[in-house]
């Protein structure tokens, strides 16, 4: 697949393509992007997927932009798997923000992408202050010849699959209902920092994961995971929240730390990149009255960790439980 930044790089060519945020890439994104990819082969033109750098609020609306699902980075990986020919990665800036939709369609998918067939979803809207919508779309797709598909939005237990559920999910820890929706595992990642280095003193050595800046991960918690160190893959105990065993309850914070106890491996991982893929919520972060109950219920989290039966760690070729 080929990534392109600027608009000017295009190949000449007549394109079918998706467009959207696709934040998440989850499974009405991908129905999306599969109609563009599986049109493009019918009908012999590139198939290509359009999205932007970041989230359009972050520009129109700063202050409701919300945190996103997948960086940019994991967002181009998961749509590599899709099939596409091409990515083009716009950068949503003032200038393409400002665009009407007319001008839009005529400039960016008319003329730079050539477009033949635009797949959208139902709720799609584009140009300045998404004033257009599906119909819309259309309307301008036959004046500048290529087809519009919106496509109905995909539900799931009869519920519309979007984007902001999932963050919701995410934050009450319902990871097995994010799963469904994603098609995956939902992930962080992050540098391994130095943290307050309490685990090594506890017996419980922990990696304190800086999470990249503007992503969300699951709400204050402990989680089963599974971790990606150097493209090893770990059954790891993750910590959420604020430390309340160790700060007096008259301190507020909005700190929150990631902190992940990988089974099964020494060594000294500080500034190397980890990922973290969250698969169930064992339990809600708690204060402990000791340090010695705290330590207990550290054990008994990882116990739970390695005697989790989940496919997604079979899939990543780690053992089942009673094997490890």
């Amino acid at each position: 697949m080929r990534v392109v930044t600027d608009l000017a790089d295009l190949e000449r060519r007549p394109r079918a393509l998706a467009i959207g945020t696709f934040d998440g890439v989850h499974v009405g994104h991908r129905a999306v992007i599969g109609r563009a990819v599986a049109m493009a082969a019918e009908r012999h033109l590139l198939g290509a997927v359009v999205t932007f750098d970041r989230h359009p609020l972050a520009v129109v609306d700063p202050s409701h932009a919300p945190r996103l699902l997948t960086p940019l980075a994991e967002k181009i990986r998961l749509i590599s798997e899709l099939g596409p020919e091409e990515l083009v990665v716009l950068p949503f800036d003032e200038e393409l923000a400002a665009l009407t939709p007319a001008s839009f369609c005529s400039r960016v998918l008319a003329d730079a992408l050539r477009a033949r067939v635009v797949v959208v979803g139902e709720n799609f809207n584009f140009g300045a202050r998404g004033a257009g919508g599906a119909a819309q779309l259309a309307a301008c797709g036959a004046a500048h010849r290529f087809e519009t598909v919106a496509l109905t939005l995909v539900t799931e237990h009869g519920k519309t699959i979007s984007s902001t559920r999932i963050r919701r999910l995410l934050n009450h820890g319902e990871l097995e209902e994010v799963r469904e929706i994603l098609g995956r595992p939902p992930s962080a990642a992050g540098l391994v920092v130095a943290g307050a280095r309490r685990g090594r003193t506890l017996g419980v050595p922990t990696a304190n994961i800086d999470v990249e800046a503007g992503t969300i991960f699951p709400g204050r918690g402990v989680y089963a995971a599974g971790v990606l160190v150097d493209g090893v893959w770990y059954r790891a105990a993750v910590n959420i929240g604020h430390n309340p065993t160790f700060r007096s309850k008259a301190v507020e914070t909005t700190r929150v730390t990631v902190e992940a106890f990988l089974l099964g491996f020494s060594g000294d991982i500080y500034e190397r990149p980890i990922r973290v893929d969250f698969l169930h919520k064992i339990r809600d972060e708690r204060r402990f009255d000791s340090v010695e109950e705290l330590v207990v219920q550290m054990h008994r989290d990882i116990a739970e960790t390695a005697a989790l039966d989940d496919p997604a760690f079979a899939e990543v070729g780690l053992a089942a439980p009673g094997t490890l």
